[in-house]
């Protein structure tokens, strides 16, 4: 195998609930040239914490009109899952239309449309460890959007032993003649199992 990405604390930082976290350094690696050719790449998150939150992946969009599968080998994951906001034929990052918050074991597959946004959180005591098939590379563009929002919609937390969602405070909208009154542009995450998941991408 080849290292690729070798995501550091520091550079997670502007996508993390705090930008003063603490944890585990680097947080992330994906490495390429699997003896697997059924896949591409390879990614490590390693467990602990990063002060509250979930250690996670940096979360990007796709530029290409092209899904993703991902298999869980080891340990437990969440994908959070941010679907897009059309406004006509114009995409509005800053306004999600859906939140799936989707629970992984090994074993499980995952395939991703093009509509999403994701990011994966290992919210086990071991390291996550997942394959992909996306062999379409990426683009800083693919980053800018959620770099710009500091994260995804949500923040994944540890409370009483369970992961809880934290609403990102960076999707909001505060209409001038509303005064101060603000409203969230992201709605309520749905909690689901891959299996869930699987089936309501099958419905569309």
């Amino acid at each position: 195998m080849k290292l690729n990405v070798q995501k550091t604390l520091e550079q997670l930082k502007p996508v993390l609930i705090s930008s003063k976290s603490k944890g585990p350094d680097p947080v992330y690696f994906v490495f390429q040239e699997l003896e697997d050719k059924k896949w591409a790449n390879i990614t490590i998150i390693q467990n602990g914490k990063l002060g509250t939150e979930y250690p996670k992946t940096y979360g990007h969009y796709h530029g290409t009109d092209v899904n993703e599968t991902y298999k869980v080998l080891a340990g437990e994951g969440v994908m959070q899952l941010n679907k897009k906001h059309m406004d006509g034929e114009n995409w509005d990052s800053s306004k999600v239309d859906a939140v799936y918050l989707v629970r992984a074991k090994e074993g499980d597959e995952i395939t991703i449309t093009p509509e999403y946004g994701h990011s994966w959180s290992n919210v086990g005591d071991l390291p996550f460890i997942t394959f992909d098939n996306w062999t379409s590379g990426h683009t800083p563009t693919d980053y800018e959007d959620v770099e710009k929002h500091h994260g995804l919609a949500y923040y994944l937390v540890e409370e009483k032993g369970q992961p809880k969602a934290i609403p990102n405070p960076n999707y909001q909208h505060c209409p001038k003649s509303s005064g101060h009154s603000c409203y969230a542009t992201a709605p309520e995450p749905i909690w689901m199992t891959a299996e869930e998941f699987a089936k309501l991408s099958d419905k569309r």
